[in-house]
């Protein structure tokens, strides 16, 4: 209840006072306390040696099950939409065989194809293109002929996980038959879109192999070979194609007991050397990553990268020329049963400008995503991709933190970067806190950019800020008190709802009611909300032919700024 309390006193008071980020309009940190107090970040734009690549777009793919709608369009910041097909083969958990791609008709078991290009018909037909289609469940006829057991026998599957929670998490009873099947729908996708089409799309073997038994009920050394028989099939067809598998973290345990009696722990690194002592292929490997805002520890980027990703990414083993990628990502509050109840406030966007700066100094390929946009606004992580999208091809410089600590524990750090043709500069600060949900009161931050103009240039700069004034949700919840009381005391707030669950999961019937009544009166949050151009000269530095650009500003905690420098 107290941090629903501070919660809505930050948000008014930022709603009155931070809604346009005037870094002219701050107070100038003239004490020595202030100074002592104050976040420095430094870059050095002029040598060559602080270049760490290229920012490149890693948040553009859409992950969407048979369920997907394909009218309903993600934030594509004016890209076409990309989708990732989940489930398209069938085998899906409400049995529904007008899904399935292989069918056995009370005779004989026969292809039906059509289905699984109808689908993909309808997102192209609805301006997607299609970027991978993801060969995980089989289709049900692909069971018969098993015989299922109570208890584990090492010899057939348990009864319990004929219907997984995603569907058939079986592999085929016949895996000649599975080679010839898939062997048969790689050649009718090309007839019916065309070799060079479909050498373009990717397709991925699996999903979550080992979140067992939910995607997958056999063992490691099942998969393995069912991957293998999988690749050798597509292959047969084109041998160009694009294929690889999707595991979970480094860290994922299970106590999921198997039919052989066994529990198995993470694949990732099984698979890495497995694939290289087999000569098996892949040419991108990905994980998930569902971190929980009440998890501290999913939250901390270097502990994320040690733990989840280098065990794999960094493996002796590892296939240099393979993509590393993150299939399914969300921040979370909680997982349910085939869902989850996401990060709805501000503090999601500060959390994804984070995650970013991992992602491209780990040479982290992409991260694809589920919704991030409804009804024409965005959600607040793809606030943050706003922000972040018209840097892509900029030149990633390095940046240095100040050895400041924050009082209040938040970690501050941005993502420096330049405009290769003009020399205009862009940078993605960000204020997060893994331990401590309260918003603080904002930070002192001060840039210092060497770059390579003579002291005196003349540069303009503004600043957009996301924070939870930028967030309909909080908006509403600081228009509305109820809405952050719990029903217990009178209020609409669910008791058991994490201050940052969205207002769809957090209301009750009353509160979702005035909710939806009340959106029209927020309009859409899709556009960044600049300040105006400030102008200022650059300051005289220890190099004869630089200098330095300098700027002061306060950064509120769980809030992201995009600056933008310009000569």
């Amino acid at each position: 209840m107290k941090l629903l309390q501070h919660t809505l006193i930050t948000l008014c008071i930022c709603i009155s006072g931070c809604q346009s980020p005037d870094a002219a309009s701050l107070k100038d940190n003239t004490t020595t306390q202030q100074n002592e107090m104050t976040h420095t970040f430094t870059a050095d734009f002029t040598s060559d040696k602080e270049k760490l690549g290229e920012i490149y777009d890693f948040y553009d793919i859409a992950v969407r099950t048979e369920r997907g709608n394909p009218k309903s369009k993600p934030a594509t910041f004016g890209r076409k939409a990309k989708v990732n097909t989940v489930r398209m083969l069938g085998g899906w958990y409400n049995q529904d065989l007008t899904g399935d791609t292989y069918i056995w008709d009370g005779e004989k078991y026969v292809y039906n194809f059509k289905a699984a290009t109808d689908r993909i018909d309808s997102w192209l037909e609805s301006d997607w293109d299609i970027f991978q289609i993801v060969l995980d469940n089989p289709p049900w006829a692909f069971q018969r002929g098993y015989n299922f057991v109570n208890e584990p026998d090492g010899i057939h599957y348990l009864a319990k996980d004929r219907v997984g929670v995603y569907g058939n998490g079986l592999p085929p009873k016949d895996a000649k038959a599975w080679h010839n099947y898939i062997s048969a729908f790689i050649k009718h996708l090309v007839s019916t879109y065309g070799e060079e089409k479909v050498n373009n799309w990717r397709f991925r073997i699996g999903s979550e192999i080992d979140t067992r038994p939910q995607h997958w009920a056999a063992t490691q050394e099942e998969f393995f070979k069912h991957y293998q028989n999988t690749v050798l099939a597509i292959k047969s067809v084109l041998p160009n194609a694009i294929v690889g598998t999707h595991f979970r973290e480094a860290t994922h345990k299970s106590k999921y007991i198997d039919y052989t009696g066994n529990t198995e722990d993470a694949y990732a690194p099984n698979f890495v050397s497995w694939a290289k002592q087999n000569n098996v292929p892949y040419d991108f490997l990905a994980i998930s990553y569902y971190p929980h805002i009440t998890h501290p520890h999913e939250m901390d980027m270097h502990e994320v990268y040690q733990t989840q990703i280098a065990p794999i990414l960094e493996h002796p083993d590892y296939n240099d020329d393979a993509r590393f990628e993150i299939h399914e990502y969300k921040f979370i509050v909680k997982m349910k049963r085939a869902g989850f109840v996401s990060v709805a406030t501000s503090h999601n966007s500060a959390f994804f400008a984070m995650l970013s700066k991992m992602m491209l100094e780990k040479n982290i390929k992409d991260v694809y995503q589920w919704g991030n946009a409804r009804d024409g606004s965005y959600s607040p992580e793809a606030m943050t991709q706003l922000a972040l999208n018209d840097m892509v091809g900029n030149t990633f410089y390095r940046n240095i933190r100040g050895v400041t600590q924050s009082i209040s524990g938040n970690y501050i750090d941005g993502i420096f970067s330049q405009n290769s043709n003009n020399q205009n500069i862009d940078i993605l600060m960000f204020s997060f806190n893994k331990e401590n949900m309260e918003y603080q009161a904002p930070e002192p931050i001060s840039l210092s950019l060497n770059v390579g103009k003579p002291v005196g240039t003349k540069f303009k700069y503004r600043v957009a800020q996301i924070d939870n004034a930028s967030n309909i949700d909080q908006l509403f919840f600081a228009d509305h008190p109820n809405a952050m009381i719990p029903q217990s005391q009178g209020g609409w707030r669910k008791d058991d709802a994490h201050p940052t669950a969205s207002a769809t999961n957090a209301l009750n019937e009353a509160g979702l009611k005035i909710y939806k009544e009340s959106l029209p009166k927020y309009g859409k949050i899709n556009t960044l909300n600049w300040s105006e151009w400030r102008t200022s000269v650059t300051k005289e530095s220890k190099g004869a032919s630089t200098s330095l650009v300098e700027i002061d500003n306060t950064l509120p905690s769980f809030a992201v700024q995009k600056y933008q420098i310009q000569w």
